[in-house]
């Protein structure tokens, strides 16, 4: 049985340090990196997941290559919600 997050081992990023995904002056480096992604699908998926019910101010740094504000707007729009949430 594998790991349901062995797609990680296969990650652009792990060849980085963290603190780069965080950072306003490494943004486009940052969505450089997950754009030439193999598991950027994973990735999203897995970030989608974990931020459910997320508001979204508190989405922080890019992850799957898009900002914590396009995760939000994305995850408004798979669940088809018109809420607006800013805590």
């Amino acid at each position: 049985m594998t790991a349901v997050r062995d797609w990680e081992q296969l990650s652009a990023c792990r060849a980085y340090d963290p603190d780069l995904w965080f950072s306003d002056r490494s943004r486009g480096l940052a969505i450089a990196i997950c754009d030439g992604c193999l598991v950027r699908e994973e990735c999203l998926t897995a970030v989608l997941a974990r931020e459910d019910g997320v508001a979204k101010g508190h989405r922080m740094g890019i992850a799957a290559g898009l900002t914590g504000t396009q995760r939000w707007e994305l995850a408004r729009k798979n669940t088809g919600t018109s809420e607006v949430r800013t805590e």
